[in-house]
């Protein structure tokens, strides 16, 4: 057996995947990969004089690169919003950030560009939808082959199945 078939196949098809496209416009349920409160330069105020930031990386969908979000802790409402929408309380007191890993929310994505030219997703506002995870997605991931089956002998005959 030839093992360098082996390794210039798997070179092949790494340059041959797809690239990851950035993510559109518009409002999408993420999962809150990582997590971490860490100093950015960008983020010191009088109000934050060590620039720390909450950051989070907003998993949408596969194909779709994750979404990095900076919240400078000075900004306690764009906090709460986001841990609303994953379904905590607002911070206070000692708090700890990696309750948020692994969480859905929905947030509102919006494409812009930076400085250097390059183009970059922004986070314009979390929601807090009626619970993190839509009852749709929900469902739709719990149901057996019978209870497809039996939602689609329910439905209407004007009623595309698919």
């Amino acid at each position: 057996m030839n093992w360098d078939d082996f390794a210039e196949m798997a070179e092949t098809e790494a340059a041959t995947a797809p690239p990851e496209q950035l993510c559109p416009d518009g409002v999408h349920v993420a999962e809150i990969g990582w997590v971490k409160i860490q100093p950015k330069d960008w983020a010191k105020t009088d109000r934050n004089p060590e620039g720390m930031c909450l950051t989070v990386r907003l998993d949408i969908k596969k194909g779709i690169k994750a979404v990095w979000d900076s919240i400078p802790c000075d900004r306690r409402g764009s906090i709460a919003a986001l841990c609303r929408s994953a379904g905590l309380a607002p911070p206070s007191g000692e708090w700890n950030e990696s309750e948020l890993r692994g969480r859905m929310v929905t947030a509102e994505t919006v494409l812009r560009g930076s400085r250097r030219g390059t183009e970059y997703v922004a986070v314009a506002k979390y929601s807090p939808g009626p619970e993190p995870l839509p009852t749709v997605v929900r469902e739709r991931a719990n149901r057996t082959p019978t209870q497809k089956a039996d939602a689609a002998a329910a439905m209407t005959d004007d009623d595309i199945p698919f």
